[in-house]
């Protein structure tokens, strides 16, 4: 027999002998504070009868509690004797401390046989005190049932009472969810005409009845008896993962025709992945792929949905058609009635390029407006530049490159600097070039806005600058500048001369102050995060990082104070340290000002890599102390730090010239993250086996191998080797470990003398006769010479296997 049975069998006879003792049932949820057995000395307990009782109880909730009280609720069947305090002082409980019990000496009131304990505690760290109950059903003397009232009995006192018992199932389909449980008349009343209805009391229930209304009805339920119910509910849409109280309203009556009512809460487990939708330009197919000026084409237009949730009522419309770039044949407007989740749909345009067409690509822009099952609706706008097949293309061609433009904000009466470059990318040399440059109203050219060049040869450069500045009235917004350039083309054969253009445009952005003024006395003061940085590059899961953020107040005319900023992390992954508290209080920052805070933070050790969210709540007043709150987000990368042991290299014997030896180690993955394709090999001064090379594929936490390999030293004394691990990590580095072994080498025993080979006397003798027998004693020789390391190798090779079969069998039966 087994020591696993035998322990299995011990443990079976120990708790046979435990339950000896009268145990009572225990129905509780999770909680700080569990009741792990209840013993009751006396059985059917009559009323008014006093009784001991002995609760044993544990502290489960991972911190210590402080100043712990248990009473009796009022509403319990049971009260505390008179003679002894009405709440009993537990102390302070450490993690998992519970194993003396407390005595209670209860009087029985006569009726029902429930029995609810109220524990108070504070936990450590903590400045409230918190309450719960765990509710026990004791053994009473049961009263028999009257069949009828008399005149002077109150029949409402046989009140049937339920509790939900045992174990609470859900199994969910889409968006439908279904709950089964069982209840229990834990009264010695029968039940009669039970109603449960689902209570709709709450608007933030994610449940609904599929019909508008829930009612499961049973005809009766006997004392001590039990009742599966089953209830099919429907998940609001939108409904987040997790879980929810779905609340339970019990009416019935008792045989006697009174009605009674009550209430219960069960929780469901809920799990909903579905996001908004959200479309996006996945491409535009064009057929021609370039057309030329003058051109029919169409344009097939897709459409992705990112999102799990359908995008209803789909409209397409292109926007920025002329009649001298693109236009549309008929209207530039399409629709699609639904793209669902994770789909994509397409839409087919018919446009014309214009005769008059004169640019290398030409800017459409694609506006897409949709909205989701529930009516909200959605904006979205792409660019997308249609590519232009020029005239002259493969013969005379010329690009504008390398355009330089202010990299900041220009003011009114401000100078600056637009350059770049014209080159020759055709195949013949290119004159008569005009090189000029325009702006709209509002920007003007201080220099000669119109420069003449008159040949540019093939592969040629040549560089331009221009000098602009920004009138005094200019409106702020974005300025274009075209930039042209006019050459002659000859065409293929050299006939008549056309004049070609190519233009490009760059755009410079001009800011009013005194414009932007007007608005910034009536708008509202913004903070945001316009920098960020992490002291470690990325948050290592179980380790802390600083973060430094800055708050840059973007009015340019209104102070903001009394700034308080928290932090909350998605899926609670992020926690502030002890040393930086949750929140971080700022006096003022000043119009257009920033200040810089740091903040540490501690990343859960189980976190799965990936990226998370930091949200990050403002709590701000103008100098009107007028409030205001604002949300920003800011995204942190998470890795798990890669953790591989490897343990001592062994050598499997003494090792000779020649001869092959093992070495060889047992390898596992202590970390949290997976290392993919992972590789084992040995290099060093000697030669290899077969299979020396091991493939452990993607290492799971947890798992353990063994790698070994057989070496063959080819020189005497000490021989230095490794072998060599590889591997991928979260962010698809390639990393590699090396492990560093040395043995020493004895030199082969010498079997030979000059070239003759030492044989016994009669040996020869006998050898020749065998030669003469018909089987030459030369090939012999030769066939000995090969077969000896031919079947070396294969031995060896069959005890490589070996090995690796048999540590790999004891490794996964340990684990």
């Amino acid at each position: 027999m087994s020591k696993i049975k035998i322990v299995n069998i011990l443990i079976l006879l120990v708790l046979l002998i435990s339950f000896n003792l009268e145990t009572v049932n225990v129905f509780a949820g999770p909680n700080d504070i569990i009741i792990t057995k209840v013993v009751q000395k006396e059985e059917n307990v009559s009323a008014g009868k006093s009784f001991k009782l002995e609760v044993y109880y544990k502290n489960v909730l991972g911190v210590p509690l402080k100043d712990v009280y248990i009473s009796v609720d009022k509403s319990s069947s049971f009260y505390i004797d008179n003679d002894h305090y009405q709440t009993e002082y537990l102390k302070d409980m450490a993690v998992g401390d519970g194993e003396e019990p407390i005595i209670l000496y209860l009087v029985y009131k006569g009726t029902g046989n429930e029995l609810t304990l109220i524990f108070d505690y504070l936990k450590e760290g903590a400045t409230d005190r918190e309450q719960l109950s765990q509710t026990l059903f004791l053994s009473v003397k049961k009263e028999k049932e009257q069949t009828s009232g008399g005149s002077q009995t109150n029949t409402a006192e046989y009140k049937p009472n339920f509790r939900i018992v045992g174990k609470i199932s859900s199994k969910q389909e889409g968006k439908n969810v279904s709950v089964e449980f069982p209840i229990k008349n834990v009264s010695n009343f029968t039940a009669k005409d039970i109603q449960i209805t689902m209570s709709a009391d709450s608007a933030d229930s994610p449940f609904s009845a599929p019909m508008g209304h829930l009612s499961v009805s049973v005809d009766e339920i006997k004392p001590d008896a039990e009742k599966k119910i089953k209830l099919d509910l429907a998940v609001k849409p939108n409904t987040k993962s997790g879980i929810y109280p779905l609340k339970l309203e019990f009416k019935y009556g008792n045989l006697y025709g009174d009605s009674f009512s009550s209430s219960e809460v069960i929780y469901v487990d809920i799990e909903n992945n579905d996001k908004s939708p959200s479309l996006i330009l996945k491409g535009v197919e064009m057929l021609p792929q370039k057309p030329a000026p003058g051109d029919r084409f169409s344009a097939s237009i897709e459409l992705e949905n990112l999102g799990t949730l359908g995008a209803k009522d789909v409209k397409v419309t292109l926007k920025g058609l002329t009649v001298d770039g693109i236009y549309s044949e008929l209207v530039g407007v399409n629709y699609l009635k639904t793209i669902e989740g994770g789909r994509t749909g397409k839409l087919n345009f018919s446009l014309v390029a214009s005769n008059k067409i004169n640019v290398q690509s030409f800017p459409l822009e694609i506006a897409v407006d949709y909205k989701d099952e529930f009516g909200n609706s959605y904006a979205e706008s792409f660019i997308y530049y249609v590519p232009i097949k020029q005239k002259s293309e493969g013969k005379a061609s010329l690009k504008i490159d390398n355009i330089t433009s202010p990299a900041t904000v220009v003011a009114p009466d401000e100078d600056f600097k637009v350059g770049f470059d014209i080159v020759n990318d055709g195949t013949k040399e290119l004159s008569d070039l005009k090189v000029s440059v325009t702006a709209e109203n509002g920007i003007i050219c201080k220099s000669q806005s119109i420069t003449v060049v008159d040949s540019l040869k093939v592969g040629e450069k040549k560089s331009f600058e221009f000098l602009f500045t920004a009138l005094t009235d200019a409106v702020t917004k974005n300025y274009p500048i075209a930039i042209n350039v006019e050459y002659d083309d000859e065409g293929s054969s050299g006939g008549t001369k056309e004049k070609r253009t190519v233009t490009q445009y760059v755009g410079v952005y001009v800011e009013n102050p005194k414009e932007e003024e007007k608005k910034e006395n009536t708008s509202t003061p913004r903070l945001i995060i316009d920098r960020y940085s992490i002291s470690t590059g990325q948050a290592i899961a179980g380790k802390s990082f600083e973060i430094e953020l800055g708050i840059l107040n973007t009015h340019k005319n209104m102070n903001v104070e009394n700034i308080a900023v928290s932090f909350l992390a998605d899926e609670g992954v992020f926690l502030p340290a002890a040393e930086s508290g949750s929140t971080i209080f700022i006096d003022q920052i000043k119009a257009g000002e920033r200040v810089v805070k740091k903040m540490t933070f501690a990343t859960k050790y189980d976190a799965v890599p990936k990226s998370y969210l930091l949200n990050i709540n403002f709590e701000y007043e103008d100098e009107q102390n007028k409030a205001y709150t604002l949300k920003e987000s800011i995204s942190i990368p998470v890795i798990q730090e890669q953790r591989l042991e490897i343990s001592e290299i062994q050598t499997g014997m003494d090792a000779v010239v020649g001869q092959p030896v093992s070495v060889n180690l047992n390898f596992y993955n202590m970390g949290k993250s997976t290392l993919n394709n992972l590789m084992v090999r040995c290099k060093g001064d000697f030669e290899l086996q077969p299979s020396s090379e091991y493939f452990a594929g993607n290492f799971e936490p947890g798992r353990s191998d063994y790698y070994e390999a057989y070496i063959v030293p080819n020189k005497e004394g000490q021989v230095k080797g490794s072998i060599i691990f590889t591997f991928e990590d979260n962010n698809g580095e390639v990393k590699e470990i090396e492990k560093e072994f040395e043995i020493f080498v004895q030199g082969q025993p010498s079997v030979m003398k000059g070239d003759v080979t030492i044989v016994e006397p009669g040996m020869a003798e006998a050898g020749m006769k065998f030669g003469k027998a018909g089987f030459p004693v030369r090939r012999l020789l030769i066939l000995a010479g090969v077969s000896v390391p031919v079947i070396a190798g294969v031995v060896v090779l069959i005890i490589i296997l070996a090995k690796r079969k048999k540590a790999r069998a004891d490794l996964y039966e340990n684990i």
